[in-house]
């Protein structure tokens, strides 16, 4: 879902700001080509920019969390979700605890907008095929380049712990 929610974000915020830089955004997602398809058209992002990764070897290329189907899935699954996801859902726009139908917030537990918009668009494209799982528990990053060199990178450390626009952007425009 947090996939969801970032895809949303790259529509609204991180491609006006890009083009408005001169920077090319390409999205690359782990799942088939049907798959990457089906997401940009619900997120709105277009259709020629977002890419897909069907064995995640350009995760495992990079390095990314969980990218190492040798390790232990227990020791992988533990990093999905840790503190760092509900600080960063939490640190986002209009963040906020999930309520309990109105009778309480369930502690440790948060939403924002953006989730709540992915929720209702989401669909379930899960890695099918030989590593499924494995691939399925890879997360995400950012890199930015110059060319050939590599000027910004950032590996999500469990889920929705993004990069932050404002980060990549300084990076790019430092250039």
């Amino acid at each position: 879902m947090a996939c969801w929610e970032l895809g949303l974000q790259l529509k609204r915020d991180w491609l006006p700001a890009f083009e408005k830089a001169g920077v090319k955004l390409l999205v690359v997602g782990i799942g088939s080509i049907d798959s990457a398809k089906t997401f940009s058209e619900e997120v709105g992002l277009p259709s020629d920019l977002t890419f897909a990764d069907e064995d995640a070897a350009s995760y495992q290329a990079i390095g990314l969390v969980n990218s190492d189907f040798q390790e232990d899935g227990g020791m992988r699954g533990m990093r999905m979700l840790t503190q760092k996801t509900a600080d960063a859902v939490k640190g986002r726009a209009n963040g906020r605890p999930v309520n309990f139908f109105g009778l309480f917030d369930i502690p440790f537990l948060f939403t924002n907008d953006d989730l709540e918009t992915a929720k209702e668009i989401y669909k379930p494209l899960m890695p099918e095929g030989e590593n499924a799982m494995d691939k399925t528990l890879v997360q995400g990053g950012v890199l930015a380049f110059q060319g050939d060199q590599q000027i910004y990178q950032h590996r999500d450390t469990s889920v929705a712990v993004h990069a932050q626009l404002d980060k990549v952007l300084a990076a790019v425009n430092d250039i």
